[in-house]
């Protein structure tokens, strides 16, 4: 059963909406799983909150006939805690970049009914950069991608995308073989 919802956190073969004729995904990237898990940490810290007050004051509330506040509000804490705890995987699960070997889509979830979609065509494309700030993003790999169009739009930025500079270089093969006129393939 774990095993099957982790399965939404990997990598999808199937179709997405709006896919176009012959149209093949290479890659579907989300934020670094590091940056999910730093998150949740944090939930889980503050899941102990209500624990730590509970056993410094339990004389208190005993002596004063406060635990039944106490567990409901305790219970409102983890309620609270549990709709973050959704929300983050929700947003985490939804904000997507899909490259294909004609394409760039970015999906960007800003709340639970806010989404943004991006699309650039690998003709548009002009150069790939990465940039990887700190030692966090060093040791796990992770990095920003800035890819810079021909159009008016001044550049898309990806955030916080493992192993950034295949991915760079999958999106410039991709670039590469849509001006020389050679489809791309598949990455390894």
């Amino acid at each position: 059963m774990i095993k099957s919802f982790l399965s939404i956190f990997r990598d999808s073969t199937n179709s997405f909406e709006g896919q176009r004729d012959g149209e093949t995904i290479l890659l579907l990237l989300r934020k670094h799983i590091i940056t999910l898990y730093l998150k949740l940490g944090l939930f889980v810290l503050a899941a102990i909150v209500p624990i730590v007050v509970g056993l410094t004051f339990i004389p208190y509330f005993s002596l004063h006939n406060l635990i039944n506040v106490f567990l409901f509000i305790s219970s409102l804490w983890y309620l609270g805690l549990w709709l973050g705890i959704f929300h983050v995987l929700s947003i985490y699960t939804l904000n997507t970049v899909l490259v294909t070997d004609r394409r760039v889509i970015e999906s960007d979830q800003h709340g639970l009914f806010n989404r943004i979609t991006s699309e650039l065509n690998s003709n548009r494309i002009q150069d790939v950069s990465v940039h990887t700030n700190g030692i966090l993003e060093t040791i796990f790999k992770f990095g920003n991608i800035t890819v810079q169009t021909a159009s008016s739009e001044a550049h898309f930025v990806f955030h916080q995308i493992p192993e950034p500079d295949r991915v760079k270089d999958i999106i410039m093969q991709i670039t590469a073989s849509v001006h020389s006129g050679v489809k791309a393939s598949a990455p390894l």
